[in-house]
């Protein structure tokens, strides 16, 4: 994979100026200030990561973590401002690459942080290596017993250092089938018997490849549009990347690189006759409100090179669904991005993707019939979805129950009218896809804070930083389920960090249409003037130029 920056050729709006020109020499000084602070930013999240790594107890840890998580959060944002602001240079691709190997291997030089599932990884991997479907035995059935080791089932004098009793297991939820749907599985299995370092590193190592290679389809996609491959740091040096897929090695990871591709396929642009590209990522406003930040007032088109395909091809289509239904079969909630995909090729998309599911899991409903069902009705009920009352947000405006799950789904189902009723060359695949995922962040308040992989892939693709603060979220509710003795009650901490995501999306979904709404007042402004100085309708060559103009803002 060759990750190229977008050219930064003059346009024919934009002609090249001279080197000796002030201008020049003065936005080169400040793309590499930009591209130092960068780098220290870089610096400074790598200490807050080996800082989290660092705390003592069993998992998740003490309340230090949380604030240490955000920390880095914050400092990984700033990060991803800065690599923007240096341009897309080739020194801000090795700084990208280099920051996103390193937060990776410090992660592999720890065990994992906040979450055990990576050892029910090894086992189902473990299991299936014998020849055992996954869904046929719970974790602790007597007909697994001869797959047992000391390591994922410690002696008695091993459970009691772990503050455990005897027969304790390192997995979660011994009693269950496991929950993990069939690509998922097979990723375990590929683990289970690919080379590597021992135990927790070997599934830690190749959840660090597999989210490597999500940051560099991101960083690839971003370039091939002409857009700032910065984006990609917020993903890359964020705890999404190096706590979430690196220390915990989450299979979500893999989920997000298939949601990712299709994306990708489903939104590749065409260069549009006699329209020149977009400024490139130093132009267009102090702090990046024209385009550096997706701010752009272009009538909701995107920024990059020409504009999307109006309807993919059958081979991309089935492709894209393919990859889809990859993604809903490694973790379930992908689903919801067929909704946004499958707008303009319903059938090639969403059979595809429908199908891919129902071949992943045939074969083992010829196997062990229903039970491949696992532990998702159970979990459900854990996570107080059954009962309601784990819709927080919900909650502050006093629904409960089954009022919480009618509204939960009222809501929902709205923002998917809307995204499917969308004009997909103003809302392309990834940002519908966002704002699904999003809504279903929002409203579902999820306490696993690595379900939020694929909304900050996705957010970083359709260059919407506002929902890195709802990725986050997850983050407080967790630690405060798990944590005594956090700085606030747990009635203001658990739907705390999600109130605060929703606000800031609300503060940018306002800020951004008044952008907008000023671009377009002083568009129509200039035009007036023309006019009334008999430069607009006297003059043919302008107004063919307003009109060709008014006709592209028409068309994106």
């Amino acid at each position: 994979m060759v990750i190229r920056p977008p050219s930064e050729a003059p346009t024919p709006t934009s002609p090249a100026r001279p080197a000796t020109d002030p201008r020049t020499a003065s936005g080169a000084s400040r793309r590499r200030r930009a591209l130092v602070a960068a780098a220290g930013a870089l610096a400074g999240a790598l200490g807050l990561e080996f800082a989290v790594i660092a705390q003592p107890g069993p998992l998740p840890g003490p309340p230090a973590v949380l604030y240490l998580v955000l920390g880095w959060w914050a400092v990984a944002a700033l990060g991803t401002w800065l690599l923007i602001r240096a341009g897309s240079r080739r020194a801000t691709v090795w700084l990208l690459l280099t920051g996103a190997v390193a937060v990776h291997v410090l992660a592999i030089a720890a065990g994992p942080r906040m979450s055990d599932d990576l050892y029910r990884y090894i086992w189902d991997g473990r299991v299936q290596a014998a020849g055992i479907d996954p869904y046929r035995y719970p974790t602790s059935s007597p007909e697994l017993a001869q797959l047992r080791d000391g390591w994922l089932w410690p002696d008695d004098a091993g459970c009691a250092a772990r503050d455990r009793g005897p027969g304790c297991t390192r997995i979660n939820y011994p009693q269950a089938h496991t929950i993990y749907p069939p690509v998922a599985q097979a990723y375990f299995t590929a683990v289970h018997f690919l080379p590597g370092p021992p135990r927790e590193n070997k599934v830690q190592l190749y959840a660090a490849l597999t989210s490597l290679a999500l940051t560099g389809l991101l960083a690839s996609v971003l370039a091939a549009r002409g857009q700032p491959i910065g984006y990609a740091a917020a993903y890359a040096w964020a705890p999404a990347a190096g706590l979430d897929a690196g220390m915990d090695a989450h299979v979500d990871v893999l989920a997000a690189l298939f949601a990712v591709g299709a994306c990708a396929l489903l939104t590749r642009r065409e260069p549009v006759p006699g329209r020149p590209d977009e400024p490139g990522p130093d132009r267009g406003g102090r702090w990046g409100w024209s385009g550096r930040w997706g701010w752009s007032g272009r009538a909701g088109r995107p920024a990059g090179q020409g504009g999307p395909r109006s309807r993919p091809s059958t081979r991309v289509a089935v492709a894209a669904g393919a990859l889809i239904g990859a993604a809903v079969a490694v973790k379930l909630y992908p689903a919801l991005l067929l909704v946004a995909a499958a707008r303009r090729r319903v059938l090639a998309v969403a059979g595809t993707a429908a199908a891919v599911v129902a071949l992943s899991y045939l074969p083992h409903v010829a196997a062990v019939g229903p039970d491949v069902v696992g532990f998702l009705p159970k979990y459900l009920s854990v996570e107080g979805y059954q009962d309601g009352h784990r819709f927080l947000l919900l909650g502050l405006l006093g629904f409960s129950g089954t009022s919480a799950k009618l509204a939960a789904g009222v809501v929902l189902a709205g923002v998917a009218v809307a995204v499917w009723r969308a004009d997909p060359a103003r809302i392309g695949t990834e940002l519908g896809a966002l704002r699904l995922l999003g809504a279903a962040f929002l409203l579902a308040t999820p306490a696993q804070p690595w379900y939020g992989i694929p909304l900050v892939a996705l957010a970083v693709l359709a260059r919407r930083p506002e929902w890195l603060a709802v990725a986050a979220a997850p983050y407080v509710l967790y630690m405060s389920l798990f944590t005594e003795h956090l700085a606030l009650d747990d009635r203001i901490t658990r739907p705390g960090g999600y109130a605060v995501g929703a606000v800031v999306v609300l503060v940018a979904a306002v800020v951004r249409v008044a952008v907008r709404s000023g671009n377009a007042a002083r568009s129509s402004s200039a035009w007036a003037t023309e006019d009334q100085n008999g430069q607009g309708l006297g003059s043919g060559k302008v107004e063919g130029e307003r009109h060709a103009v008014q006709g592209g803002r028409a068309g994106a």
